[in-house]
């Protein structure tokens, strides 16, 4: 789910006026898109997102803006399997779709903006035990669990209904009976979107930043490239002439300081991506071996076969394991026969898409 997306419902839920937000959960087969793609629909009849395109999102956004006018959620099925197939498509495959009812004063979305941009790890959490009303909640590591109700449920618009003079407080205290603590503690596990047929697990945050230490030809290059697929995109450099904003207009933000100092200047988890593309061997090594203990989902550097082994050695020497060294992908970037920056950026957008995805990753080739 990306900004855009998340902006154009923020905006009309703060405007006083519903929003469909439709839920790809589950394909089988061919499809356009895979899990969690999504698309709003608004009060207007405007469409923000896509679950593919073509025949199957407009019977979606169709059955959409019918939920939206009786304010209610549901879960539908679309088969693709020819022209006598629900869509008329022929990709041969099907697809599970969860139409969730968003009210104006939802505690949940709030959540979940709150959590994205503080970089936290939330979960949109959907469970469809009864297709006909869904439950919705979103669960964020916020130092510590915290949950909060989408309020899609027809139990749920009573209960607030009957409590409307004290409406601040329901979201806090009230959620669906559909989910318990162990449901939450899988949604904060989880990395990529997961459905087990009768919960689907949408990670939000968890995709959104990249860590880019360098910010010369390749690292410039990549900037607008990552945040062109929904990245936040972080850009640190220890050039004071080089971390300046106005060089990297993508960025969400330039951090100018040595690479002694990373600890201080960023907090790098578990869910962040990472590119070391700095000026020197050196640097390289002090970037990488401050970044490897933080674990983060993605761990690339530029680097010929030598320098490979230069910097996979010294990280030996300093104690790592050769399982933490494998966490290192050196050569960054998949095999392109890239040579300049731009098609260097594209190789290595590649692969972290490849590790966003959960696609398996071609075999790295020489970017340098």
């Amino acid at each position: 789910m990306d900004e855009q997306l998340l902006e154009c419902i923020e905006k009309e839920l703060e405007a006083g006026r519903a929003v469909e937000l439709c839920v790809l959960i589950a394909t089988h087969g061919s499809s356009p898109r895979k899990a969690g793609a999504c698309l709003a629909v608004c009060q207007d009849g405007s469409v923000e997102g896509t679950v593919g395109g073509g025949a199957l999102e407009r019977l979606v956004v169709k059955e959409a803006r019918r939920a939206l006018g009786a304010a209610r959620s549901c879960v539908r099925s679309y088969t693709m399997d020819g022209e006598q197939s629900d869509t008329g498509m022929i990709c041969g495959g099907d697809a599970l779709v969860c139409l969730l009812n968003l009210l104006p004063g939802m505690t949940g979305l709030n959540a979940l903006l709150r959590a994205r941009r503080q970089g936290s790890h939330a979960v949109l959490v959907i469970d469809i035990e009864d297709p006909d009303d869904p439950a919705a909640a979103v669960v964020a590591d916020d130092g510590g669990r915290a949950v909060a109700s989408m309020h899609t449920t027809q139990e749920e618009r009573h209960v607030l209904e009957q409590m409307r003079d004290d409406s601040s407080t329901c979201g806090a205290i009230m959620l669906p009976d559909a989910f318990d603590a162990a449901a939450f503690d899988a949604a904060l596990a989880c990395t990529k979107p997961t459905f087990d047929g009768r919960r689907f697990m949408l990670p939000i945050a968890a995709e959104g930043r990249v860590y880019i230490f360098g910010g010369g030809h390749v690292g410039a290059a990549l900037v607008p490239v990552l945040a062109g697929i929904g990245f936040e995109v972080v850009v640190y450099d220890a050039r004071p002439e080089l971390a300046i904003a106005s060089n990297y207009p993508a960025a969400e933000r330039v951090v100018s300081a040595g690479y002694s100092h990373i600890d201080e200047q960023v907090q790098i988890t578990p869910h962040d991506y990472v590119v070391v593309c700095t000026p020197a061997h050196s640097s390289d090594f002090e970037v990488v071996s401050k970044v490897l203990p933080h674990h983060p989902r993605f761990l690339g550097c530029l680097g010929s076969a030598k320098k490979t082994a230069f910097i996979k050695g010294k990280l030996a020497e300093a104690g790592f394991s050769a399982d933490e060294i494998d966490c290192l992908r050196m050569p960054v970037g998949i095999p392109l026969g890239d040579e300049t920056p731009a098609e260097i950026a594209i190789s290595i957008a590649a692969q972290i898409i490849c590790v966003r995805r959960g696609h398996p990753e071609p075999v790295v080739g020489s970017a340098s």
